[in-house]
């Protein structure tokens, strides 16, 4: 059959009409007749087809069944677990490295090393004294009625004593024997006393470090609130343990002689806030 035969019988399939007649089996009566063309034949086809694959998917769709018969779905309550577990991992990375970068620069503390803040600020602002926060009127308030205080009390009453920065219980009763100094890479005070006095924590915290090192001998380390740390050198002996909770007053070491870097019995206190080291003796009361 020639390609013009071809064409011809489909020409005469679309316009041709046929009948469709629905009979009795056993009388051959004639029920019913259809009279249908070529045109309408191929609508109804496509119809039942469209129809067909429209409940196929409203049913697969919006039914559990979408779970079991479709490859990749994934349920709105799944995808809703999945945001919240990569929200939950996004946080948790963060935390990590914040934690990573706090304990970085404690042990950049507690070796007598800059933490890498304070060394990128100081190249920054080109000196360590820039990155100092300057007093505020409440803490110069508070230096002179330091200043005017009974100097033998070693426990300040009295809520105006009290600072956002600072502490108000000594950690040690003596007189100073080498003042805060950054410039010569002394970030705290050396408060002398006899060996074996008791030192006190200046204020409610977790103990973060307790050990010995070589240059400053027994340390011990206590996270207070509001990102604030005290640090405490030389020490004979210490009277808590990593992850101690400490109470404002309690005894945490005794005055020692440990360590290279040192020359006599005494305490070596630092006081940081924020990551930064601060003059302690606003809140200090030093006795001669």
């Amino acid at each position: 059959m020639s390609n013009t035969e071809k064409d011809g019988n489909k020409k005469r399939f679309w316009r041709q009409r046929f009948r469709i007649t629905i009979q009795e089996e056993s009388t051959f009566h004639e029920r019913r007749a259809y009279l249908l063309s070529g045109r309408r034949i191929a609508s109804i086809v496509a119809g039942i087809t469209l129809f067909i694959g429209l409940f196929t998917y409203m049913g697969v769709a919006h039914t559990p069944l979408a779970e079991y018969l479709v490859p990749g779905f994934i349920a709105k309550r799944y995808r809703a677990d999945v945001a919240r577990v990569r929200q939950q991992s996004d946080s948790a990375l963060f935390a990590l490295v914040a934690q990573e970068k706090y304990l970085k620069n404690l042990k950049s503390i507690l070796l007598g090393e800059i933490p890498v803040d304070l060394q990128m600020d100081s190249i920054t602002d080109g000196g360590l004294e820039g990155d100092l926060p300057e007093a505020s009127d409440n803490d110069i308030a508070l230096r002179d009625r330091v200043e005017n205080e009974d100097r033998y009390a070693l426990r300040r009453s009295g809520p105006e004593s009290l600072s956002t920065l600072g502490f108000d219980f000594q950690p040690v009763v003596g007189g100073v024997s080498d003042v805060f100094d950054l410039s010569a890479g002394h970030r705290g005070v050396d408060i002398e006393a006899a060996e074996g006095v008791l030192i006190h924590s200046v204020d409610d915290g977790t103990v973060l470090m307790s050990d010995y090192t070589v240059e400053h001998g027994y340390v011990i380390v206590v996270q207070h609130r509001n990102n604030r740390v005290s640090i405490y050198k030389h020490n004979a002996s210490l009277l808590k343990e990593v992850g101690d909770l400490v109470k404002k007053g309690s005894a945490i070491a005794s005055i020692g002689n440990s360590g290279t870097q040192t020359t006599g019995p005494h305490l070596h206190f630092e006081w940081w806030v924020n990551g930064q080291p601060i003059d302690p003796s606003p809140w200090l009361s030093f006795f001669e």
